[in-house]
């Protein structure tokens, strides 16, 4: 039977000073054929960069599968095939302004 998994990966607001970084926890993805990741910050930033991650990996790091920035939309709504058994989002701002971010991840995990 499928579960339903809708999830916050970054709590709403949460502060990303300039040459700050926000990383999730390591969420659990087992099961899931695809995940889909959302992240917002309040206005258009091309300096604040996000990056969708999954492992672990054979050296129990965690390998990039998408990156990209707020340049051209504040919230980015991404679909993306699972390559691991975790999920990792991290959110870096390369600017000079304070923004905040936030995150969820929804996906369908097949169940024995």
């Amino acid at each position: 039977m499928p579960e339903v998994v809708f999830e916050t990966l970054i709590e709403n607001a949460t502060d990303l000073s300039p040459g700050g970084r926000v990383q999730s926890e390591v969420f659990d993805v087992s099961g899931a054929r695809e995940v889909n990741v959302t992240l917002s910050i309040p206005s258009n930033d091309a300096a604040v960069r996000w990056g969708i991650h999954f492992g672990p990996t054979t050296n129990h790091g965690f390998g990039q599968c998408r990156s990209g920035t707020f340049g051209d939309d504040n919230t980015v709504a991404i679909s993306v095939p699972v390559f691991g058994t975790g999920l990792l989002v991290v959110v870096e701002n390369r600017g000079q302004r304070t923004e905040n971010v936030d995150g969820q991840v929804y996906f369908i995990r097949d169940l024995p």
